[in-house]
């Protein structure tokens, strides 16, 4: 069924009135903030309101028995899905409401009544000669056929209505004859006697936003059918908005492309070229056939150069016409020293430089030549200057493409930092600013190989780089070097040059070091510059590497204290130690670090690549420390801030796997894992997946959980410490699910290793886990590791382990509680039966009473719930046998399924009929159901 646009669905009959249209509905997708746009969507009915349930449950509120006099006034630009969001809550209504529907039109706008014809050709010719006896004929033939039922009257298009239907309408709610759902898409310009109604608090306003990325990704899912990656969602979203119309067009632009694709069920962003053209410009292209030349031309150059001071805007266009396209919302006045105009929607600013042709960007940028060096400041982007100049086939100087690339890298683009470089240059390797930056960008894109290619080239040239840039050469190949030390490597480039001399990334470090000191204050060269980018340089390489105590002592030393007052050097400076700090003994102060980062990051005015890296610093930190609340905190301000994509989805993933909701967690790396299997870093894709695996294991899903730990063990083993480790933590943890007897040993392996390198938040993380697994030898570890450490979360181990212990169901409980308000939800559920298993056996009864009142508290319980109750005396071997057992499953495919002997089976299910009391596996089934019968 089309939605929107589809008038012939305005003829169907809800509640059992008839449903009209003045006359084809003309709207359509649009530019954010600008005119329609005159194009049919495609979306289905079910894709259309996925990401409004919001909206939805406030329309419904706000109709919730309406009745008569009452109602909701709904307002979005075109395309935003309100005739959805309509249609959608009139079906909910069903036929106890009788519902008139009302469309405005152009057309029916020209003539009295217009909109209302159809009512009106059904009353006595007597009563059409005066608008009060019109109103008062309407509402009897209505109030007749709705035979009793309240009223609603449902306008769309609202603002194409005459005056006089308009009044109808209204004078019929203002009499209470009707309750009223009415659109917008300007409120602003809306009949007075609309705005009447809402003043008067009669209509309920409801905004339509466009849809936010997550939003989006709903939204396309349903469209497509699967689940769609945050990436692709950002990149899509990126492209057309949050307006569901064009969303839909752009689906089918990167279908088209190859950039969108299916992969192991999930739609996936794919490796690709931009877009150019396709139905989402051509749609909002079409938006501009009422302009003026001259409003064109301007909004092509706005397209082109990002922003134009306003002195050289009304150079190009009469400021009536500039103020049109201001009420328009199409463009926006920037108010600074000299103020700047720019374009309100990022998709109309795609779409209009996809439309120009090399000889037309030419013109354009011959037309604001003249500007550049006369107007006061007048400064083209780096970035877009150097493109410009690339499409109309002219060669940016080389510093020029020098800057326009370093910022394109941290702006999280290296794509666009090697298209600039070369078409800068024939050859890079006869710049060696180029070079470092083009082995940047090769390094952000992950084609290691190629990085080094370029760094030995040039070494092997006779080329003679100054201090400055030989300095970033070395430190461009340490990085290289550095990565690939952990282990990753590149699978698209061929292997390393083969250089058995090439001596190791931390000798460098070294030699770096020398010749800054060597330096000392040569003229020309910014020497504190240099050793900011050696310290970061530094700082990356020893985490990356797992050496936090190193970086710990590094970061707070003076010679790195007297370079921090550069604001972006001191943030990221903070993150690393915020890492370290949490890694080591120093949790308090790590978590009070990252707090203040995370506060001054929103307006420190960082590149997107910059702050996507500390937010990733943050985020590991608040999860090693068992900060999941701070976790949510960070990802929610991130994705508020535009930092949307794979690494948001992972970590949304991490920290519910690592909470225990593994349905939610399942939501975001199912489709994260496709993802970095198609488009990367391949470094992330190990974690991705075992952390699925080990979601899928506490399902039960054993088939699934196999197929991921597969992935996890096929795929590249390298990148920094922290990803391989976290990796290691939850494939150990879903092999341990499936029933492997080695679960307690590999966990206390992981520790040792991890106590050897001082990463001891890890170490009480491995601990832990090994004592939740049955490890009794691990208790003691446990208390020795959270003595030593700072932090709520080793605090809250300390409790567990001293409760297991001592047998101190009091103590549990306390442990039980920490843990649900830092948002532990299953350790929480397991200490809680841990201390039900204690008092249960020690007759506590008043204790026991306590934690199911406490459990039926915090929310409903399933049967499973009520089942895991009576199962609360049980280790979690022998709950997972009892359950086996229980369903009839033999004792031979138990030991089959878990990976354990029959005998051992067969000794779990004596310990639990004697701590069940019951003597077979008949008496243990009853014994469970009706538990479980009995909480339902």
């Amino acid at each position: 069924m089309q939605l929107h646009n589809d008038h012939q669905s305005h003829h169907r009959r809800t509640g059992g009135a008839p449903l009209h249209s003045g006359a084809p509905d003309a709207s359509g997708p649009a530019v954010p903030s600008g005119p329609a746009v005159h194009e049919t969507p495609t979306a289905g009915a079910g894709a259309a309101v996925v990401g409004r349930e919001r909206v939805l449950e406030e329309v419904l509120q706000s109709l919730a028995g309406t009745a008569q006099g009452a109602g909701c006034v709904l307002v979005g630009e075109s395309g935003i899905g309100k005739t959805a969001v309509m249609q959608h809550a009139l079906r909910h209504l069903g036929d106890e409401t009788f519902v008139v529907q009302v469309r405005g039109s152009e057309f029916a706008g020209r003539t009295p009544f217009g909109a209302l014809t159809f009512l009106l050709s059904d009353l006595d010719p007597e009563l059409s000669n005066h608008p009060v006896m019109i109103l008062r004929g309407l509402t009897e033939l209505i109030r007749e056929r709705a035979n009793g039922r309240p009223v609603l009257l449902a306008v769309d298009n609202a603002e194409e209505l005459d005056e006089f239907s308009a009044m109808v309408l209204t004078q019929m709610v203002l009499n209470r004859s009707a309750g009223m759902l009415v659109a917008f898409r300007d409120f602003s310009s809306a009949p007075g006697e609309f705005t009447g109604l809402w003043r008067d608090g009669i209509l309920t306003r409801v905004d339509l936003e466009p849809l936010t990325v997550l939003e989006a990704a709903a939204y396309l899912g349903s469209l497509l059918g699967g689940k769609v990656s945050r990436a692709a969602a950002a990149a899509i979203h990126g492209y057309a908005g949050g307006n569901p119309q064009l969303l839909s067009l752009a689906s089918s632009d990167f279908q088209d492309s190859g950039r969108l694709r299916m992969h192991n069920g999930s739609w996936v962003l794919a490796p690709g070229e931009d877009i150019r053209g396709g139905r989402v410009a051509s749609a909002v292209l079409n938006s501009l056939n009422g302009l003026s030349a001259g409003q064109t031309q301007l909004l092509q150059l706005l397209s082109m150069a990002g922003s134009l001071p306003l002195p050289v805007v009304l150079a190009q266009l009469d400021s009536a016409e500039l103020d049109e396209l201001q009420e328009h919302g199409m463009v926006a006045l920037d108010i600074r020293p000299v103020p700047d105009v720019r374009i309100s929607s990022p998709v109309l600013v795609r779409s209009l430089r996809s439309g120009l042709g090399p000889a037309r960007q030419r013109r354009l940028f011959e037309e604001l030549a003249p500007f550049l060096n006369t107007v006061e400041g007048f400064v083209l982007d780096d970035v877009l200057l150097a493109r410009w100049l690339e499409a109309i086939g002219e060669v940016p100087p080389a510093q020029l493409a020098v800057r326009a690339a370093r910022r394109a890298t941290a702006a999280g683009n290296p794509d666009s930092a090697v298209a600039v470089l070369s078409a800068a240059f024939n050859t890079q390797e006869e710049n060696a600013g180029a070079v470092v930056e083009l082995a940047r960008a090769r390094t952000e894109q992950g084609e290691y190989g190629a990085a080094l290619g370029i760094l030995s080239r040039y070494r092997g040239s006779e080329a003679a780089p100054d201090a400055g840039d030989r300095i970033r050469l070395l430190l461009a190949e340490c990085r290289v070097l550095c990565i690939e030390a952990t282990g990753l490597r590149d699978p698209r480039s061929a292997a390393a040059p083969a250089e058995p001399a090439r001596m190791r990334h931390t000798d460098l470090f070294s030699q770096v070091e020398d010749e800054i000191t060597a330096l000392g204050k040569t003229p020309g060269i910014d020497i504190v510059e240099l050793r900011r980018e050696l310290i970061l340089a530094r700082a990356e390489c020893h985490s990356a590497h797992g050496r936090f105590l190193d970086n710990a002592t590094y970061l707070a030393s003076e010679e790195v204290e007297t370079a921090a007052a550069d604001l972006e050097f001191r943030i990221l400076r903070s993150a690393w130690l915020c890492e370290a700090w949490g890694m080591t003994s120093r949790q308090d102060d790590a978590v009070e670090l990252a707090a203040q980062m995370e506060r001054l990051l929103p307006g420190a005015g960082l590149s997107a690549g910059t702050y996507a890296r500390v937010a990733g610093k943050l985020l590991h930190t608040y999860l090693i420390t068992g900060e999941l609340h701070a976790c949510e905190r960070l990802l929610d301000s991130a994705a508020a801030a535009g930092m949307e994509g794979t690494y948001t989805e992972l970590g949304q993933g991490l920290l519910h796997a690592f909470a225990g909701r593994p349905e939610p967690a399942l939501a975001a790396l199912l489709p994260a894992v496709d993802q970095l299997a198609v488009g990367g870093p391949a470094a992330f894709l190990p974690l991705a997946a075992a952390a699925a695996a080990y979601c899928h294991a506490m399902n039960g899903r054993l088939d699934e959980a196999l197929q991921y730990l597969q992935i996890q063990r096929g795929a590249a083993d390298g990148g920094p410490w922290t990803v391989r480790r976290g990796a290691r933590h939850f494939a150990a943890l879903a092999e341990a699910a499936l029933g492997a007897e080695t679960g307690s040993r590999r966990f206390a392996s992981l520790a040792a290793q991890d106590h050897k390198r001082s990463a001891y938040a890890y170490e009480l993380l491995a601990r832990l886990t090994a004592m939740r697994l049955g490890d009794e030898d691990s208790l003691d570890e446990v208390l020795s590791v959270a003595a030593s450490l700072q932090g709520d979360f080793a605090a809250l181990c300390e409790s567990y382990a001293k409760g297991l212990g001592n047998a101190d169901a009091q103590l549990l409980l306390r442990a039980s509680e920490m843990a649900g308000n830092s948002g532990h939800q299953l350790l929480a559920r397991e200490i809680s039966e841990h201390a039900l298993g204690i008092a249960s056996g020690a007759g506590d009864r008043a204790t026991v009473r306590f934690i199911h009142r406490s459990r039926r508290a915090t929310g409903p319980e399933t049967a499973a719930e009520a089942a895991d109750e009576i199962l609360g005396a049980l280790t979690a071997r022998e709950r997972s046998i009892a359950r086996k057992a229980a369903a009839g499953t033999s004792n031979k495919k138990i030991a089959e399924e878990l990976g354990i002997s029959v005998r051992t089976v067969e000794g779990h299910l004596y310990q639990v009929y004697s701590k069940l009391h019951v003597g077979s596996r008949r008496e243990l089934a009853r014994t469970i159901a009706e538990q479980a019968g009995a909480k339902k």
